[in-house]
């Protein structure tokens, strides 16, 4: 979510927890905390027999697990082995800069929550979700059960009128962040319901739409009329002209997917993608009653899984949508996200201000998923490089075990938490500092 979710994060006064301690790849034991799910083993390699050096693979990592990063992961994979991996929890310093921020936290707390971070320990994908389903949507379209091509219309009926300006949104525009609608967002005033961001104080700092903190994430998405600022016929030569980061406009893909397959997308990615990559996932819903699955799949984030699994998923895209030997998706998706310019089927392009200045050229054609508190996986297609790196992780299931969103205070939530997603007692937030192309820097470049 791209900072989308930031401002519920009031209402989410703690956060998890670690030791400060960081360990580099141990095959047998990462073995061993996996075998009971997992047939895939990621092949390993020294840096040198892909081509590269040892030396600044180590840059990379250490960079990336240095402290006050509140890093929890950082994995690189060339030529579909893995050449560099660590693991860490939270250290002295980052609990101290917590506790500094909040007086609700201790010592003792944080490191229950962030400590002993290891291979086998979930992370969470935030809007890094939004690129899992676009290619579920890739799957399925392989699959002939639907094009991306179609107007949303053809599914979301409420946009069906004849006079309803939504009709002829398309599929392929919502996937793009192009449907011209406005962002979500859930108000005090609203009294539970997802109405204009615009229309609410603040709105212009919610990168994505607040929807979180609803309890039916999905209805209020679909009710969201065209932004006037947006509005107005679509020309295919000026698409940037419609682009709004929103939540809500994914959201809505969950919906579209459903009515259109009969499955929800959950499900549907447990038998196509999930299982077919052994990766055991969790998805997140909202807490409404019914819905796609007694509860709405939050389509625009929050995937639960091992930090192995997370990088399986850009492995697939490296491999042209095969993954043991079986075709999953079109090589022309995998092409059009290859081919991108700017923000399109949910993937991010690395951006002119670090590409003008990369030291390899091949940095400028980086493709990348990018989740809320510094969640990534870069794609490196010519190079064959994915490079994933999360922050620390525990999923706060205060109200049950079941992933069904509901933000509060601590005791009364169920939420994901990462760090140092935070806002302290005086209303100023710890940012997240660690920089994806500063790590890819290091890794082809040592002297950056």
């Amino acid at each position: 979510m791209r900072g989308g979710l930031i401002t519920i994060i009031f209402a989410i006064v703690f956060l998890g927890c670690g030791s400060g301690s960081t360990s580099s790849v141990n095959t047998s034991s990462d073995n061993n905390d996996t075998s009971s799910q997992y047939s895939y083993t990621w092949l390993e390699a020294t840096p040198e027999s892909v081509g590269l050096s040892s030396s600044n693979v180590t840059a990379a990592l250490s960079y990336a697990v240095s402290d006050l990063k509140y890093t929890q992961s950082a994995i690189i994979v060339k030529d579909g082995k893995i050449i560099g991996e660590q693991y860490r929890s939270i250290s002295q310093s980052e609990k101290n800069s917590l506790i500094a921020a909040n007086s609700i936290l201790t010592n003792s707390f944080l490191e229950a929550k962030l400590g002993n971070k290891s291979s086998s320990s979930l992370v969470s994908s935030w809007s890094v979700g939004k690129s899992f389903t676009s290619i579920i949507f890739g799957i399925a379209q392989y699959k002939g059960l639907l094009s991306v091509n179609n107007n949303a219309s053809a599914y979301i009926t409420e946009w069906a009128g004849a006079s309803d300006e939504r009709r002829n949104i398309s599929i392929k525009n919502i996937l793009d962040m192009r449907s011209g609608l406005h962002q979500g967002c859930y108000g005090a005033s609203e009294a539970d319901e997802i109405g204009n961001c615009a229309d609410i104080p603040g709105a212009s700092t919610i990168g994505g739409g607040d929807i979180a903190k609803a309890t039916n994430q999905l209805e209020g998405c679909i009710n969201q009329a065209f932004n006037s600022t947006l509005h107005g016929s679509y020309n295919s030569s000026t698409p940037t002209s419609y682009y709004l980061y929103s939540n809500c406009d994914t959201m809505i893909l969950g919906e579209i997917f459903f009515r259109a397959t009969g499955t929800d997308i959950n499900t549907f990615a447990e038998t196509n993608l999930f299982s077919k990559l052994d990766i055991t996932a969790y998805w997140w819903q909202d807490n409404s009653t019914g819905g796609q699955n007694n509860g709405n799949y939050l389509s625009y984030c929050c995937i639960d899984m091992t930090a192995r699994d997370f990088i399986k998923f850009g492995q697939l895209l490296l491999d042209d949508g095969i993954w043991n030997s079986e075709r999953l998706l079109s090589s022309s998706y995998v092409q059009q996200i290859k081919d991108l310019s700017t923000y399109g089927y949910k993937f991010w392009h690395a951006p002119s201000s670090y590409v003008s200045s990369a030291p390899v050229p091949s940095l400028s054609k980086l493709i990348y998923a990018n989740g809320f508190d510094g969640q990534y996986i870069l794609i490196d297609f010519e190079n064959k490089i994915l490079i994933a790196r999360n922050s620390l992780y525990y999923p706060s299931l205060d109200l049950s075990a079941e992933r069904k969103m509901v933000a509060g205070t601590l005791g009364s939530s169920n939420f994901p938490v990462t760090s140092p997603m935070i806002i302290t007692t005086n209303g100023t937030r710890i940012t997240q500092t660690f920089n994806p192309f500063t790590m890819a820097y290091y890794l082809y470049d040592q002297n950056y």
